[in-house]
């Protein structure tokens, strides 16, 4: 299910800092791994809806990448977990709550619906609901967001 966890830690983060790197010079100050951040993200990601038509298959695929491991870093940071590999959906994720619980976060698909232009992948809500079940992950409870 996970290859080596450092290994896999230091892929998200460095593709987290490209996606810090490449956001609108105005965000760049406010994209620091609180939950207010990933309002900035929302806001360049419809931003960047606008023009997805000039976007191609595979800068869609990794702006998916980038930001989607931003928001899986922000989630790491907040709230604890651990990632791995998702084979299934050739994705990381990050699962909190564990051994109790199981609360799983996989963003890639939320971020390139978003990017697509899909208004109900409204990606800050989407955190807030995950949020709301990582920080105090009920016994028994298994949840997959994506």
């Amino acid at each position: 299910m996970t290859t080596n966890k450092n290994e896999l830690y230091q892929e998200i983060e460095a593709w987290s800092q490209n996606a810090i790197f490449n956001s609108p010079s105005w965000s760049i100050n406010q994209l620091d791994y609180s939950e207010k951040s990933v309002s900035v993200i929302e806001i360049i990601l419809s931003e960047m809806a606008e023009k997805s038509l000039m976007l191609s298959e595979e800068q869609t695929a990794m702006i998916s990448q980038e930001y989607g491991c931003y928001l899986l870093l922000t989630a790491y940071k907040l709230y604890g977990g651990e990632f791995y590999w998702n084979s299934d959906y050739e994705q990381p994720m990050l699962i909190v709550g564990e051994p109790h619980a199981t609360i799983a976060l996989l963003t890639w698909n939320k971020i390139k619906g978003r990017l697509l232009g899909d208004k109900t992948d409204h990606v800050a809500y989407f955190f807030e609901q995950f949020a709301h079940d990582a920080v105090s992950p009920e016994t028994g409870k298994n949840v997959l967001y994506i």
